[in-house]
């Protein structure tokens, strides 16, 4: 998703329009062969390696973990954390898109799994979840003790109603490819049919019992379970739902905190006490909005705040040898990046000679030392490193102004760079002025407009950053460039990368998944449709009192086993700061 507050990506724009003439693309990077899969049967099975932790091959049994054992709780367990100052956009789990918003509706609703701190998928509101032999049946118990945040129990009609809502064209003005579902659930059966209006319901959810569904596939999907675990498909209750457009302001949840305010200036969540195995150990969650949000800085370093994000401009104050606070700076690499696209829909970006020139006459690396301080990785791919446990290295065009002068030798360019508000604008249009001889005029743009011609592919250039929804290469690349992927920000078909996408998404071979995506990838970066800029490193404070929070490269996830340990001193200070990597998890 892309996709900010809790924790927060920034989310850029910039818009070039000029003319030139079109060319042809250079040859494609040689990979190895990608066999071509034209049915299901010619997929080899395979039991996921821990190359891929995360895609589950027929037979695969998910249980639900034990309770953990309780730690030792006393005083006020409560937690402050900094919001976005416009508040969430909503709590519909069905409509969530930005990350603000997504972060409160995981602590107020769940589906069938989720992702624990290490990223490993386990199951929710269910208690055991069996794949059938041939990959397209799972089987689901559900926990039969747990509820809604009223008391009453959660059964497989829930789940089964919450799935066909989220589907519903209706909610997106009768076009259901507009909605999250559209990405996440596609791949029950009746579900694109559901989602295109054809039919009522989802034949593919099948209610055995009161506590028991089935889920059937049009095809294997590697990273089905994976994508349940995301707001789209958490269960919510029909009679809250049918109180009203507005139902989410008012939410009857199925997670483990409750809404027990919303203030002009905060959020207030409470313990579901019917959470299953155990309940939340906080009391409290207050989550500052509005002006209350503004400058989380300042009001970690007078106590006000529990965890702060860091700007990159504020990080080497914080990492100090004498800061009081270095240890409890936490550094925390992200499965995100951000990128630059070129979108080949408006000439001259239709010209391949173009995007290659532009790109080439960008210092990648000066980037990522100067503007974003050292504080990042240049990116050398699309895909971010640690996804499926391996590095995902890709051959970016290098850093060549000459090249790119000598290909626009004979062409008068006029650029107009619009923004969001980014230094990266300005950066572009001086970088292009210099090595190119363009001419360039940054315009600004508002917000909702960005937001409107994103959706409708209407930008010819952009920057922004992404964040992966679940940790496997697909959300990426499927994310970003499938041709039936609601987010693509750009008009872009190239028949060899979807059918490697495709390859991806119904593989359960390791080594076959890997191939494709690394096919995709690079033939992505021949077509020169986006320059890879950085891969974003989130830098948070947490005070030393907060325990077992779950800092990983999707951002924080659930904070039902958070508490507050009181005997830990608020300035605490051990020699260095707290540093995670992928590798430090397994």
């Amino acid at each position: 998703m892309s996709r900010h507050g809790v924790i927060r990506l920034i989310l850029t724009l910039m818009l070039v329009l000029t003319a030139c003439r079109f060319a042809q693309s250079p040859a494609p990077t040689a990979l190895p062969a990608i066999p071509t899969v034209t049915s299901t049967a010619a997929i080899p099975w395979a039991t996921a390696s821990t190359s891929t932790p995360h895609a589950f091959a027929p037979g695969t049994v998910l249980e639900a973990p034990p309770a953990p054992p309780p730690p030792p709780l006393a005083g006020e367990q409560v937690l402050v954390l900094p919001g976005s100052p416009d508040g969430p956009v909503t709590l519909d789990p069905a409509l969530v898109r930005d990350v603000d918003s997504a972060f409160i509706v995981h602590q107020l609703f769940r589906g069938i799994v989720r992702f624990d701190a290490d990223l490993q998928l386990v199951p929710d509101l269910a208690e055991r979840i069996e794949i059938g032999p041939d990959g397209t049946t799972y089987t689901v118990q559900l926990r039969p003790d747990a509820t809604f945040h009223d008391g009453s129990p959660i059964t497989a009609l829930d789940v089964k109603f919450s799935l066909e809502r989220a589907c519903d064209p209706a909610l997106y003005g009768g076009d259901g490819r507009g909605l999250p579902a559209w990405g996440t659930l596609r791949d029950l059966v009746g579900a694109e049919d559901r989602l295109l209006g054809r039919r009522d319901d989802i034949p593919g959810i099948e209610v055995v019992d009161r506590f028991t569904l089935r889920l059937h596939l049009v095809a294997p999907r590697a990273t089905f379970l994976q994508r349940l675990a995301l707001p789209v498909a958490s269960v919510v209750q029909r009679t809250n739902v049918d109180q009203g457009q507005d139902w989410w302001r008012h939410p009857v949840g199925s997670g483990p905190f409750r809404l027990l305010r919303w203030e002009r200036d905060t959020i207030v969540l409470g313990p579901h006490p019917g959470y299953q195995p155990a309940p939340p150990y906080l009391r409290e969650i207050r989550i500052r909005i509005g002006a209350a949000a503004l400058s989380p800085l300042n009001q970690y370093e007078r106590g006000q705040l529990d965890i702060a994000p860091v700007p990159l401009s504020a990080v080497d104050r914080f990492m100090a040898p004498e800061s009081p606070y270095r240890a409890q700076l936490v550094v925390q690499p992200l499965f995100a990046g951000t990128y630059v696209f070129f979108n080949p829909a408006f000439p001259p970006l239709d010209d391949p000679v173009v995007r290659r020139a532009l790109i080439e006459a960008f210092p990648q690396q000066k980037v990522a030392d100067v503007t974003f301080q050292g504080k990042v990785t240049r990116a050398d791919g699309i895909v971010p490193p640690g996804m499926a446990g391996r590095t995902w290295r890709g051959q970016v065009l290098p850093y060549d102004p000459m090249a790119a002068r000598q290909a626009l030798a004979d062409r008068t360019l006029l650029l107009e760079i619009a923004s969001s508000g980014s230094d990266l604008a300005v950066t572009l249009a001086q970088v292009w002025e210099r090595e190119l001889g363009i001419t360039t005029d940054v315009l600004q743009l508002d917000w909702p407009d960005y937001l409107a011609d994103l959706d409708a592919r209407r930008l010819p250039i952009f920057v922004f950053s992404w964040i992966a929804d679940y940790p496997d290469p697909e959300a990426i690349l499927d994310a970003l460039f499938a041709t039936d992927s609601p987010y693509q920000p750009i008009v872009y078909e190239n028949p060899d990368v979807q059918r490697w996408l495709e390859v991806a998404r119904q593989a359960q071979d390791p080594s076959m998944r890997v191939a494709a995506f690394q096919r995709a990838q690079q033939a992505i970066l021949d077509d020169a449709v986006v320059l890879p800029l950085v891969f974003d490193v989130e830098y948070l404070l947490v005070a030393p009192h907060v325990r077992d929070l779950p800092v990983t490269p999707l951002g924080i996830l659930g904070l039902e086993r958070v508490w507050i340990d009181h005997t830990r001193a608020a300035h605490h200070r051990p020699s260095e700061p707290v540093l995670f990597t992928w590798s430090d998890r397994h």
